[in-house]
């Protein structure tokens, strides 16, 4: 038997019965037409029909109305007394419609198709043998006599069985071809949805892993800072008081405890926590916490002549960010050479740009550096620009290769300008 749900049997009883009143009005129909020559049938004949027409209608709404929510059990046990009803309905229209020759029993076909539906191999082989002996039953109860006249009604009734026996075969054929193509569909489903069950699990895993690099990528900064900045103390070479190296040291502890904490925010989605904030001393920061960095490479960290502003950023994200960018430009420079951290403020927008003389980004390398992971360098995890990119957008703007030159490559975050006191939309947001 084909197990199928509330909603697939709602389907099929829903066509069946369609066909069935359409088979009626037909009948109907004919007798209308056709009462001048076949006569007219009994009262009882278009009772019958009528009411059978209401009571198929009446299982049609149920179907459309309630049926989807019932038990699969409760409407199989419709559906097959529905075939029994059908076959019933057919031989007793048959039989009141007094007129001979009258091929009502046509009606069964539709229980016929329903039982290949329905049944296995016996229950069919039962609806048609008793669709069959119904045929032989009103040819025989038509006049009650058996005569040589009527041989050739019992073989155009054997032509109706034969009929009986072409529909349910072939339907029950089609039933079972479909039935065992929906469950190596069913089976290959359940195979693709192991698969993508075991590719979400990897996917997760390897989410960590990138995680866990990002983390290691971002600490990697402040640690290089606080050792690079004690070396060169130590060594005397790099002009720091002990002061200004304790400063550096606290700050970038502090900034080694808080990063652990964003980065599991910022995976989240954290949006930037605007403050009101002085650009120039946010970019001398990033300036100072580079150089000892820089000089190690014999590359100078430079900080362009800026305009006193007060911005609404985030301070610690656009750190984050500019140390990036930083890094990646000393990073790029041979030694001797400079990386320089600007700003730019137009009617609109704010710029902020890290720019390093190194020699200029290959075309098909442009495409990519956003991408997690990519990098050039044989050390490098491909996480910096993507992180600055990122922080870009969550304040409303973004990060890209402004200047891409021999000696001149840039890299600036655009974001809307939100200046204070100064009234701005930015502001309010």
């Amino acid at each position: 038997m084909w197990s199928v749900n509330s909603v697939a049997i709602c389907r099929h009883e829903t066509r069946l019965i369609v066909l069935n009143l359409t088979v009626l009005a037909g009948i109907a129909t004919v007798h209308v037409l056709f009462a001048p020559i076949l006569g007219q049938p009994s009262r009882l004949f278009f009772v019958l029909l009528l009411s059978r027409f209401v009571m198929q209608t009446a299982e049609l709404t149920w179907l459309q109305a309630r049926a989807p929510k019932a038990r699969p059990e409760m409407l199989l046990r419709y559906a097959r007394a529905s075939i029994w009803l059908n076959l019933l309905f057919a031989f007793v229209l048959s039989r009141v419609s007094g007129i001979e020759d009258s091929h009502y029993v046509v009606l069964m076909v539709i229980p016929v198709i329903a039982a290949a539906f329905r049944y296995g191999a016996v229950g069919l082989t039962l609806v048609g043998a008793s669709a069959a002996f119904a045929t032989f039953v009103e040819v025989r109860l038509y006049d009650g006599v058996v005569t040589a006249g009527r041989g050739l009604e019992y073989f155009e009734a054997a032509s109706v069985i034969l009929i009986y026996a072409v529909v349910a075969v072939v339907v029950w054929l089609l039933v079972r071809q479909v039935r065992e193509e929906q469950a190596q569909l069913a089976s290959n489903l359940a195979e693709l949805q192991l698969a993508k069950d075991r590719l979400v699990r990897e996917e997760k895993l390897a989410a960590i892993g990138r995680f866990a690099s990002g983390i290691a990528h971002e600490i990697r900064n402040p640690v290089a800072v606080i050792l690079s900045s004690a070396e060169m103390a130590a060594s005397g070479r790099s002009g720091i008081s002990r002061e200004e190296l304790d400063a550096i040291v606290l700050e970038e502890s502090r900034r080694l405890s808080r990063l652990t904490t964003d980065f599991l925010e910022y995976a989240r989605g954290r949006s930037p926590e605007m403050r009101s904030t002085e650009l120039s001393s946010l970019l001398g920061y990033v300036a100072d916490a580079t150089r000892a960095v820089g000089s190690e490479a014999g590359v100078a960290v430079e900080l362009a002549p800026i305009r006193e502003l007060v911005v609404m950023v985030d301070p610690f994200q656009i750190h984050q960010a500019l140390v990036n960018l930083t890094m990646n430009g000393i990073s790029a420079s041979s030694s001797g050479g400079r990386v320089t951290i600007g700003a730019e403020e137009n009617e609109t927008d704010l710029s902020i740009w890290v720019e390093n003389d190194g020699d200029a980004i290959p075309p098909e390398t442009i495409p990519k550096l956003f991408e997690p992971f990519f990098t050039t360098r044989e050390r490098g995890t491909g996480l910096g620009l993507p992180i600055a990119k990122a922080i870009a957008e969550a304040h409303g703007g973004d990060l890209q290769l402004s200047r891409n030159e021999p000696g001149y490559v840039r890299f600036s975050i655009d974001i809307p300008r939100c200046i204070v006191p100064r009234e701005n939309p930015c502001l309010e947001s």
